[in-house]
């Protein structure tokens, strides 16, 4: 099992890195990678041949070219577009959930919200 590594999307805070870094994991931002506004297809081969799990609220999208592929370190899709402080309390509330089950090849995880309640879900990918 590769290290967990985030790359956040450019429709996330620039913030989320530190929250991943705060609890020992290595995150990274697409700005900080020189694919800002880069096309999705662009930074699907990046994060394939670097083991990036992506962090992204662009949900339909990727989650059709994630189920194209037989394999990849993982996903995280947060489904509400919310302010910054939200983003960052949901990425935290992900990052539990990936504490407890820190493999992620093929996993998806998704954070849609309920009622004003948080619900993480976590499956297979394809």
């Amino acid at each position: 099992m590769s290290p967990i590594r985030f790359l956040v999307d450019e429709n996330l805070s620039v913030a989320l890195p530190s929250i991943a870094h705060a609890r020992g994991y290595e995150a990274t931002h697409v700005n900080f990678l020189g694919l800002r506004q880069a096309k999705d297809w662009d930074i699907l081969p990046v994060i394939l041949a670097e083991d990036w799990i992506l962090v992204t609220c662009n949900v339909l999208e990727f989650r059709w070219r994630y189920r194209k592929l037989d394999i990849h370190p993982g996903v995280v899709l947060v489904v509400p577009v919310v302010p910054r402080e939200e983003q960052l309390n949901l990425f935290g509330r992900v990052l539990d959930t990936i504490d407890t089950s820190p493999d992620m090849t093929n996993i998806a995880i998704e954070v849609p919200m309920s009622e004003q309640r948080i619900v993480i879900a976590r499956f297979n990918l394809p």
